[in-house]
């Protein structure tokens, strides 16, 4: 009898002590986001420029146009421009045709070659696009204005995100009559972006109007804290 009545209390006691409160990390902690945001200048551009022509004879075409391509590069290369940030063996060339009544008449053709250029000094940019255009390039087109130093700026930023989550958090704690203690997790609520700006080409003849603006970097991370009385 007094065995059982041993068993039966002790059960009672592990069944009273599972329906104690207990205190977890969870119920003392503070979560909050930081963040920090910039404005940046491009400091690089990536443009292609286009040299278009139509003519009867094929042969005749493409000289023209390899000509056009020589003195840009040309042009270029005195610009201190490598060769290794241009790009110009992309060429196309098809039949064209004019259609009349219906009916349609060759007329030669049409021939096409593109000249990619990473600027890497943003300085030369309307100079450059001055040059191609009076050698005879037919567009500027998809300029991509670029900060090349994105990924570094925005290591910057996080750090500066977490501070400013630390103050946050340590300005509620001090309101509720406590201290911010250890980290217990945090997480990166952004991405490192890589920053192009599309620009449409310059139509004024001016020099040193072609202006890309600032562009923001924004880092944003979500940070527990351990509260301590």
């Amino acid at each position: 009898m007094l065995f059982r009545q041993a068993i039966i209390l002790s059960l009672l006691s592990a069944i009273l002590v599972g329906c104690q409160p207990t205190t977890t990390d969870a119920t003392r902690t503070v979560s909050v986001t930081g963040h920090a945001a910039t404005l940046v200048a491009p400091d690089q551009a990536n443009l292609t420029i286009s040299v278009n022509r139509d003519g009867a004879e094929l042969a005749a075409i493409k000289q023209e146009i390899d000509q056009v391509t020589a003195s840009i590069i040309a042009f270029l290369r005195k610009q201190q421009i490598d060769d290794t940030d241009i790009t110009s063996y992309q060429i196309s060339a098809s039949p064209a045709y004019d259609y009349v009544d219906g009916k349609r008449i060759a007329r030669g053709y049409t021939a096409t070659r593109q000249i990619q250029i990473m600027l890497r000094d943003l300085e030369q940019y309307d100079s450059i696009v001055d040059q191609a255009l009076e050698a005879g390039a037919t567009h500027i087109m998809n300029v991509e204005f670029i900060i090349s130093e994105t990924d570094a700026i925005y290591q910057q930023l996080l750090a500066q995100a977490v501070e400013h989550a630390y103050q946050k958090a340590q300005k509620m704690a001090t309101a509720a009559g406590s201290n911010v203690g250890s980290v217990v997790s945090i997480e990166e609520s952004s991405y490192a972006p890589a920053v192009r700006q599309q620009a449409m080409m310059r139509v004024q003849e001016a020099a040193d109007v072609s202006l890309p603006g600032k562009n923001e970097l924004r880092a944003q991370v979500s940070v527990s804290y351990r509260i301590e009385n």
